[in-house]
């Protein structure tokens, strides 16, 4: 009797959603990363970062291999609302948390709310990543528009990534709206509004602040928006493994009258292209060039900073296996970045340390299977900038040998555990910016009495995706 009630409770559920779960319609995908780590002089593990190459803009920890001191967790959540007769409207969903080892602390609220500020603290953060919907299938069932989607909300909008450097190089994500995959024959085309993030958050990859603390808003950014018209025309076929994919992005920035004033007048322009090429040794070869002047520069993280650069930037990103269970990835990194007087000072008489600058970065980890579970990844990377104001350039070395196990034996095999050591060396001008280790041996002396400019962490990691 009781089994008899409990199906007559659950009948009229089912038959709502039935055909929903029959189609398979939610899926669960994700991203994490956790682990523990030490500094050899003591404390937390810290990330070795050169500011200006693997914080914002290119964000990421640098070369990341053993050099992420952060719990990280992203869902990614996908309903298909609608499929029927060719139409299908889908819906995403990515909330994020994050957890830095410098406040391990998992007593405190998740919400980041442990002030009652509503706001992400230096503790723990929470974010809705993504949040949109899209809808295939409404523009009619032949012609250049039959497989196009329309879609609006917040998004990871097409953004290309180099792994080693969790570096998103071409990244134009934010809240817009967009039309994507218009057939025109030898390639598609999309259009997307994005308008940006405030970016009154810091970032804090190694710039000796609280990642995630509230900032002052220095910029008076709060009546300032941002908005980008990107265009881009994707898949064009060259030859046999060869894609192209070229982009043309406008950022035009509006403020409200009470906050109006030239510093607000912050628009900017760039045009990207991008070269894909398969069967290389088993991998492929990407070569992304850019060209770009003002708010483009930091596009979904702080657009509305103002900026007068300018910068042209070459990128070439492999991943390749060259013999039987090596398998690797590397990148070399070209930017050179100038204000339009390069040689003058600001109109206030202050210096332009902003003058010109160079920044160049070789990158590679190869990994060698020992087994199908068993692996070694050794990753060595070097930044350097070069200041057209400075006399000495700034440059950091970092090194990281990992024992590996993973399920399969690929270099994309996940998910991962790891143990590892790192070694990171730099001078003394790495730290104009802020402490390249924050602080944590270059707050150190010597025997001599002058800042240490290398340090050692050690620790042990896991990271998936699924």
């Amino acid at each position: 009797m009781k089994r008899k009630l409990l199906f007559q409770a659950a009948l009229p559920l089912a038959l709502i959603s039935g055909p929903l779960f029959a189609q398979d319609v939610f899926e669960l995908h994700g991203y994490m990363r956790a682990g523990v780590g030490r500094s050899s002089n003591g404390g937390e593990q810290v990330s070795f970062v050169l500011p200006n190459t693997g914080d914002s803009p290119t964000a990421g920890p640098g070369y990341r291999l053993g050099n992420e001191s952060d719990n990280y967790l992203e869902l990614a959540m996908d309903v298909r609302a609608f499929d029927k007769g060719g139409t299908t409207f889908k819906l995403h969903f990515r909330p994020s948390f994050r957890q830095y080892y410098a406040t391990r602390d998992a007593s405190s609220d998740a919400g980041g709310n442990v002030d009652h500020s509503m706001l992400s603290n230096a503790n723990q953060q929470v974010w809705l990543r993504e949040g949109w919907g899209e809808a295939t299938g409404i523009f009619g069932k032949t012609g250049p528009f039959k497989d196009a989607t329309l879609w609006a909300g917040r998004r990871f909008y097409m953004r290309q990534d180099l792994h080693i450097r969790d570096q998103w190089y071409w990244n134009n994500s934010g809240d817009g709206v967009g039309i994507e995959n218009i057939d025109l024959g030898f390639g598609k085309l999309h259009y997307a509004f994005i308008q940006h993030d405030t970016g009154n958050v810091d970032t804090g990859w190694g710039t000796g602040h609280w990642p995630g603390t509230p900032q002052v808003d220095q910029y008076n950014r709060q009546g300032t928006v941002i908005g980008s018209h990107d265009l881009r025309l994707s898949d064009i076929n060259l030859w046999s493994g060869g894609t192209l994919t070229v982009g043309a992005q406008y950022n035009d920035a509006r403020s409200k009258a009470s906050v109006e004033n030239p510093s607000n007048s912050n628009s900017g322009t760039q045009f990207s292209l991008l070269y894909n090429q398969s069967g290389v040794l088993g991998g492929d070869n990407k070569v992304y060039i850019t060209h770009g002047n003002g708010s483009t520069f930091w596009n979904w993280y702080n657009p509305d900073v103002r900026t007068d650069h300018k910068w042209v930037e070459a990128m070439d990103i492999f991943y390749i296996k060259p013999i039987a269970n090596l398998e690797m990835q590397g990148t070399v990194i070209y930017r050179n970045q100038t204000t339009p007087d390069a040689d003058k000072t600001n109109a206030d008489g202050s210096a332009d340390t902003w003058a010109s600058q160079k920044w160049i970065s070789i990158g590679v980890r190869p990994t060698y299977f020992f087994t199908k579970n068993f692996s070694v990844a050794y990753e060595i990377g070097r930044d350097q900038l070069k200041f057209s104001s400075e006399a000495e350039n700034r440059h950091l070395l970092k090194q990281t040998l990992a024992l590996q196990w993973s399920p399969q034996a690929s270099f994309w095999s996940r998910p991962v555990i790891r143990l590892f050591v790192t070694k990171a060396s730099w001078n003394k001008e790495a730290n104009r910016w802020g402490p390249v280790d924050a602080g944590q041996f270059s707050g150190a002396k010597d025997s001599a009495g002058n800042p240490l400019t290398s340090g050692l962490t050690f620790g042990a990691q896991i990271e998936a995706w699924w």
